[in-house]
Parts: structure tokens; sequence; C-alpha cells
């Protein structure tokens, strides 16, 4: 069997935990004071079960996009060979989004994949516009021409083929 290990990156809010949770079923988020402030503030650990996994063990390591916790980041992205970084369409690229892919680079991760998130949120324009954003963030880095798949974690819209582009990377 086949495995891999994908870290979470991006800005604060942008959904990281709400996708990984989606994809799994798993909530990253295990400390009293992470669900009643509703932000990530350690490493959470999460893995895909299910009918369409069994060819491949893939594993999340879901770490803090707060500023203030990226000592706890940098202590999770160590060992992934896939980084999942998340950004929010109806806010776009943020603070943390470009240092997070700037410690991928640092790092020298072998891959990365982008989840535009939250795409329930704005017209088909605006996520349009979010992912021009995102090919031109990544152009210039390691990760240019990188995946940037359109998700609402809520809605559940795009998880599944996110899902299976997942268990295909397991593959490579």
């Amino acid at each position: 069997m086949r495995s891999l290990l994908v870290g979470t990156a991006g800005h604060v809010d942008h959904g990281k935990t709400a996708l990984v949770r989606a994809l799994t079923g798993i909530d990253c988020d295990r400390l009293e004071e992470e669900k009643r402030r509703g932000i990530t503030l350690d490493l959470g650990f999460a893995h895909l079960a299910g009918a369409h996994a069994d060819s491949a063990a893939i594993s999340f390591i879901d770490v803090p996009g707060h500023e203030r916790f990226l000592h706890n980041a940098l202590a999770g992205l160590g060992g992934v060979r896939l980084l999942l970084l998340v950004v929010a369409a109806d806010e776009g690229i943020r603070p943390q989004t470009r240092e997070h892919l700037e410690i991928a680079e640092l790092l020298e991760l072998p891959a990365l994949i982008v989840a535009l998130n939250k795409i329930d949120a704005v017209d088909a324009e605006t996520a349009g516009l979010a992912e021009l954003e995102l090919a031109d963030l990544l152009t210039g880095t390691r990760f240019s021409g990188a995946p940037i798949f359109p998700v609402s974690a809520l809605t559940g819209e795009g998880v599944a083929a996110f899902f299976f582009l997942l268990v295909r990377q397991a593959g490579a």
C-alpha cells in the first residue's frame, strides 16, 4: 500500500481544518481552547479511510495558520511529501498564505496542491479571479503550475473530486 503524508497550510480561518474534516470525517481541533476560539493552536492529525482509500494510506497533519503559532506549524511540516495550501475564495491571498508558501520553499517540500476553499461564498467570477491570483503567486516558485482545486468544505462541492486527486497523488 502506498502512503502519503499531507500537511496543511494557509491563513487562519481559510478552512484548513474544515477541509480535512470534509475529506476524512475527523476533526483535527481536539483541544477545548481550539474549539472555543475556532482556530487551530496545535498540530492535529487525521487519515483517509473508506472504499477508495484502500489503495493508499493518506494521513494529514493540520497545522495552525495563525502567525503566533508558526513554531507549531514548522514542527508539523518537516516530513510531509505534499503541502495542501488552503486559500479562501472570499478573502484570497493573505499574509500567512505567503509565509506558508515561503516556508514550503525553504523546507524544499516535494509537492504542493492548492484548495481554493469557500467557493460557495463567492460568485464564479470572484472565484476565477482568486484562482488567477493564486497561479500568479505560485509563478516563480518551485510550485509553479501546481493544481488549484476549487472546493467548499461547507457544502461538499468539489470535495469528492479533490479526494480522488489525493488518492492519485499518493500513487505518484
